[in-house]
């Protein structure tokens, strides 16, 4: 019998000229998601595959054709709506958490909601409210602050600011510096364990551990002769019949002595088992690992250890069933749903409700929250909103989103070395420049305080100063375009339509080819060059009304916003970037060229660059630098455009404090006030390497007293890695050291700094690159870690380990 040969391999031509693999399975799958049987749907797709034959390709379009004809053949005039045209899926929202992609979990959502003390059904009515707005808005994946920060908004709009706070709390609670230590107790019988396993995965608590457990283990280790309360049950008196050989006794705690026994061996009982709890809650202190312990060995006279106070969050909960009835039907359940036998609790109930009332008794005492667990709603919410209430008042900074709470710390000092980090450079003996750098006070401040090594765009992502700025300040990196940064930090004011592009100054010759992109780094003669080509109004060919404005954004930058009817920032400007001069300034062009918006808003962009430059080279200005041999101002290249989008206030970063930003540059300074800083700038501070050091630290320590967040951005490393002199820029950044070594001396009070960077700028390319900078973390708080020295190479070493950028701020804030 001759073999059958093989099937010829057939592809689907999809739109763009995009061929992929015909795959049968495909076909099958997306029919059984119509709502056909899988026997069924897999005879279509064999007839599909069998009227295919031996083609080499099919276009969608055709096995659509085919799809509708097979099942027209199966169905007739029966072929149901949904199966000829099936609806639009709606995409499912996913979370990142931990840089993890995670699902959408609307249970888990709606308990920790619960929190501010919204009903379950009201919980899961805002979440469908959610839900729409992120469909509205078009996000399909969010990062899980983010949802916390719309959640946090909707109860502030939808029930009230007291809701909104609690839940920020129960949130806050996962990103906690020391382990959050829950201590749940109660007789046996009250849910415990029920809500142990509820709350866990609300709290972010990974351990969980029974005293029952604990008991058991210790059960193996001392016999009953050496620990004899250890091998009954808590319920359970010692054998009285040991204690009195006569007999004569009442086995009820109806009986006085019966009852004292009862309280006794319990009592006895649980000290012991104690024991191992504090060594189980030692060994998660140690780890910086939160846990939660349930138990009836949890007695409120013991639990939380005083002596742990400060190195962990400790919170108990009590649990009490008022209802004999439910705590009695609790049992029965329990051997319905369950292996666990009903009778012997059944037997001994008497004694398990009479210790349920003695340690009421003792919570009350000793004034420890109780909750009650006889009603048959979830507790669930009830018990975090105990919960959030005892670490609001512990760690206040939780429910930061309420301006009235207010943490007291330490003043925030963070230093940002734009450009800090670089690669070996050979004329420095195969070292960094900060390697290289003498700076005995970065190097104190590494051992005395810890170190890590961060990515600013992620692992790979290479980042600018807007991007770096923007993860400093607990931003994504993502959140927003350079020119809208720009724009603001120049002054302009921006709507929500326009579109803003960050802008140089450049020279070009003759035949338009970019000689110069900087223009010499042209400093003089700017505001000038910039007024005259502010507020130019396009010609009329475009159609409408178009304004273009250009402001100064410090040296040869400058930031331009086009206001109009009709515009779209998916444009690409005229900058050829730096690894292609000289050559050409680029036509501004749309992203998508099939994008009307777009195209209009390029076509306007390049009649605007075009008037430009007719008035830039017939400026004064431009002829006095051509007679004095400087490069001339006579046109302006763009790029980064993009438009106004709302930031995360440093609230929601854990920042609940005053912001200050000291500085020169532009897009630092605008991003700070789009966050509601004071900035800081002057003459002298320039943003190259003649700024005056003394008057920013100056600055910084001044405004140091307002108990906030002060960044001090220094740009000259940045400019030296940019013109390729290492040399200088180690220069440069022991003379930032020196300074700051003059502002420590003369500070007094408590004190927290942080020494990092934007990006990594190499010095021997010019070029910015992906590397992950270093970072040092000093000050009032911070234990020491190993070590040594403050370079790209030694914070590998530190505590901080690897970590985003953006959490950066967040660390700051919560160590204590």
């Amino acid at each position: 019998m001759a073999e059958t040969p093989p099937r010829r391999q057939l592809f689907v031509a999809l739109p763009g000229g995009v061929r992929q693999r015909f795959l049968s399975g495909m076909i099958t799958h997306d029919l059984v998601k119509r709502g056909i049987d899988f026997d069924g749907a897999y005879a279509v797709t064999r007839a599909i595959r069998g009227r295919i034959g031996d083609r080499e390709e099919v276009t969608t379009s055709e096995l659509k054709d085919l799809i509708e004809e097979e099942l027209e053949k199966v169905y007739g005039d029966d072929l149901p709506p949904t199966l000829r045209h099936p609806p639009q899926p709606t995409p499912e929202v996913s979370v990142i958490y931990r840089s993890q992609v995670q699902p959408f979990s609307r249970g888990l959502l709606a308990r920790s909601i619960g929190a501010g003390g919204v009903s379950l059904d009201r919980a899961y009515s805002l979440i469908s409210q959610l839900e729409s707005d992120l469909r509205r808005d078009g996000v399909a994946r969010l990062p899980s602050n983010e949802i916390v920060r719309r959640v946090a908004e909707l109860l502030e709009r939808m029930e009230s600011k007291e809701t909104a706070r609690r839940y920020r709390v129960m949130r806050r609670v996962r990103n906690l510096s020391r382990p959050l230590i829950l201590y749940i107790g109660g007789a046996t019988g009250t849910g415990k364990s029920t809500l142990a396993l509820e709350l866990a995965p609300l709290l972010g608590i990974h351990r969980v551990s029974s005293t029952d457990i604990i008991r058991q283990v210790m059960r193996m280790v001392f016999t009953p002769s050496i620990l004899p309360a250890l091998h009954s049950s808590s319920f359970e008196a010692a054998d009285p019949r040991e204690l009195d050989p006569s007999g004569s006794y009442a086995n009820s705690p109806r009986d006085p002595e019966f009852a004292q026994r009862l309280i006794d061996t319990f009592e006895e009982q649980a000290t012991r088992v104690c024991v191992g709890v504090r060594a189980v809650v030692e060994r998660a202190v140690a780890e910086n690992t939160s846990m939660l312990v349930e138990g009836t060995h949890v007695l409120p006279d013991r639990m939380p250890f005083r002596d742990l106070e400060g190195l962990a969050y400790q919170v108990p909960l009590f649990l009490t069933t008022l209802n004999e009835e439910t705590h009695r039907r609790r049992f029965l359940e329990r051997a319905r749903n369950s292996n666990r036998m009903a009778e012997h609790y059944l037997e001994n109930f008497d004694s398990i409700r009479f210790l349920h009332d003695h340690l009421v008794q003792q919570i009350e005492a000793y004034e420890q929250p109780l909750l009650d667990t006889s009603a048959r709603e979830p507790t669930d919410g009830g018990a975090l909103r105990i919960v959030t209430g005892i670490l609001e008042r512990q760690a206040p900074f939780l429910a930061s989103g309420d301006p009235t709470e207010k943490p007291s710390t330490s003043p925030v000092l963070l230093v940002i070395i734009d450009g800090l980090a670089d690669r070996p450079a050979r004329i420095l003996g195969n070292r960094t420049p900060l390697e290289a750098a003498i700076t005995p006070t970065f190097d104190r401040l590494a051992r005395e305080g810890q170190s890590g090594f961060a990515d600013v765009g992620g692992p790979g992502g290479l980042a600018d100063t807007a991007t770096g700025t923007l993860a400093l300040f607990g931003q994504s990196p993502l959140s927003l375009d350079r020119g809208p940064a720009e724009a603001i930090g120049a002054g302009l004011e921006l709507g929500t339509e326009d579109v803003a592009l960050r802008g140089n100054f450049a020279t070009l010759d003759e035949e338009g080819a970019v000689l110069d992109r900087r223009a010499g780094r042209i400093r003089d003669g700017v505001d000038e060059l910039a007024s005259a080509i502010d507020e130019l109004v396009l010609p009329g060919q475009l159609g409408t009304k178009i304004t273009m404005r250009a402001k100064p954004a410090g040296e040869h930058r400058l930031a331009i916003v086009l206001s109009g009817e009709g515009l779209s920032p998916a444009i690409r400007g005229s900058d050829p970037g730096e690894g292609v001069i000289p050559g050409s300034v680029l036509t501004p062009r749309a992203v998508d060229l099939a994008d009307e918006s777009a195209i209009y808003t390029a076509n306007a962009l390049d009649l605007f660059e075009k008037d430009a430059r007719r008035i830039l080279a017939a400026h004064p200005i431009n002829s006095d630098r051509a007679d004095r041999g400087l490069a001339r101002a006579n046109a302006i290249i763009t790029r980064g455009a993009g438009r106004l989008h709302r930031l995360l206030g440093l609230e929601e970063r854990g920042v609940p404090f005053s912001f200050t930003c000291i500085g020169r540059d532009r897009v630092v300074l605008g991003l700070a006030t789009m966050l509601g800083a004071e900035t800081i700038s002057t003459e002298g501070m320039t943003g190259n390497l003649d700024t005056d050091l003394a008057a920013k630290f100056t600055a910084a320590e001044k405004a140091l007293a307002g108990d906030g967040l002060v960044a001090l951005h220094i740009k000259g490393a940045d400019i030296a890695a940019h013109d390729g002199h290492p040399d200088i820029k180690a220069q440069f950044l022991e003379k930032v050291d020196l300074a700051l070594a003059d502002m420590l001396e003369s500070y007094d009070g408590p004190l927290r700094v942080a020494i990092a960077t934007d990006h990594a700028t190499v010095s021997e390319t010019g070029r910015h690159a992906a590397d992950p900078v270093p970072v040092l973390l000093w000050g009032h708080g911070v234990a020491a870690d190993s070590v040594e020295h403050f370079s790209e190479r030694a914070v590998r070493e530190g505590a901080l380990q690897r970590f985003p950028l953006q959490q950066l701020l967040g660390k700051l804030f919560q160590l204590s």
